[in-house]
């Protein structure tokens, strides 16, 4: 019998702004309110990953990062880059203008609203951001940060290189088409291996979340930014277009900040996402997520925000976390 095409997500928040950035495009932000009494008085903002859009940190009622954050009192702001979704144009971007010009856009977006700091929490590339921002401009006002399988090298990843390999066709795009590539693996429910096994552990995640994500949350990717994260796995270096070296410019980053990877995660492992641990200048807590660590699930990658454990064992650490480092209202 042929796969049922499952139904597209909805994107509902309380708010949402389309806002210019400094460079001609634009980016997206929906707001939550705290559902029932507020309790902090910085806001959190999101970040998706590469190759995602909105949905990646707001699924869906049981899987949204953003409302789990609202129910606990935290005012959110969930971020959809340039080139996604509700984004303006992104055919121009790279990884650095997303890190500075989307991320400033965001952060004076958020703060008009009346505060004077903000957390920001992301996925993979989302995680990557807001250190990318920090290394160039160290007064930027984050209150603390969390990075959910955020790869701060490529050199850690046995056999990414095949990955890329694999990718690299798609280089020859203005924007590589993934959205439809993924709408064409939803009748087997996954990209088949080697790339599958990056993507998420398939153990932890029911198929008809997989078939939704393939079908809402997949999302195309600019050219440049594609190209850069290509370059990336290959020189094993995390550094602008200009030469910047970010990893080496974290020791900026004086914020706490929560370091998060999946056991299994074959794109971001413990090695490549807790490396920023020994670059950056300010209180750091690692935290790995396996049956060892004491969760009931060993995560891969996407698995970290969409396994059918994360929203009752992943959510509430990451909540904590920011909870020991908000300002509580009155």
């Amino acid at each position: 019998m042929p796969v049922r095409l499952p139904p597209p997500l909805v994107f509902a928040p309380d708010q949402l702004f389309k806002v210019a950035t400094d460079d001609g495009s634009a980016i997206a932000l929906g707001r939550y309110h705290p559902r029932g009494e507020a309790r902090f008085v910085e806001p959190v903002l999101l970040g998706h990953s590469l190759a995602t859009n909105r949905f990646n940190l707001d699924f869906d009622e049981k899987y949204s990062l953003a409302r789990y954050l609202a129910r606990r009192g935290f005012e959110t702001w969930v971020l959809e880059l340039r080139g996604h979704g509700l984004g303006g144009s992104g055919e121009d971007s790279t990884f650095d203008v997303e890190a500075t010009h989307d991320v400033t856009a965001a952060l004076r977006a958020v703060l008009s609203t009346g505060p004077r700091q903000l957390f920001f929490a992301g996925h993979s590339r989302g995680g990557l951001l807001p250190f990318a921002h920090l290394a160039r401009q160290p007064e930027a006002p984050f209150k603390a940060l969390v990075a959910l399988g955020s790869p701060f090298t490529f050199s850690h990843q046995p056999g990414v290189q095949r990955f890329v390999e694999l990718v690299e066709p798609l280089l020859r795009f203005k924007v590589a088409p993934l959205s439809m590539m993924a709408r064409a693996a939803i009748p087997i429910g996954l990209p088949p291996e080697p790339i599958g096994k990056y993507l998420l552990n398939r153990d932890n995640v029911d198929d008809v979340v997989i078939r939704q994500a393939l079908r809402s949350v997949v999302a195309d990717v600019p050219h440049g930014v594609l190209q850069q994260f290509v370059r990336w796995v290959s020189t094993g270096h995390f550094d602008g277009e200009d030469g910047f070296d970010y990893l080496a410019h974290l020791d900026a980053v004086r914020v706490p900040v929560l370091l998060v990877a999946g056991v299994r995660d074959f794109l971001a492992p413990p090695d490549a996402a807790h490396l920023a641990a020994k670059h950056l200048g300010g209180p750091v807590t690692e935290l790995t997520v396996s049956l060892m660590s004491g969760f009931t699930f060993d995560a891969g990658h996407g698995d970290l925000v969409l396994g059918r454990r994360a929203p009752d064992e992943l959510f509430p650490r990451v909540a904590g976390f920011l909870e020991a480092h908000a300002t509580h209202v009155g």
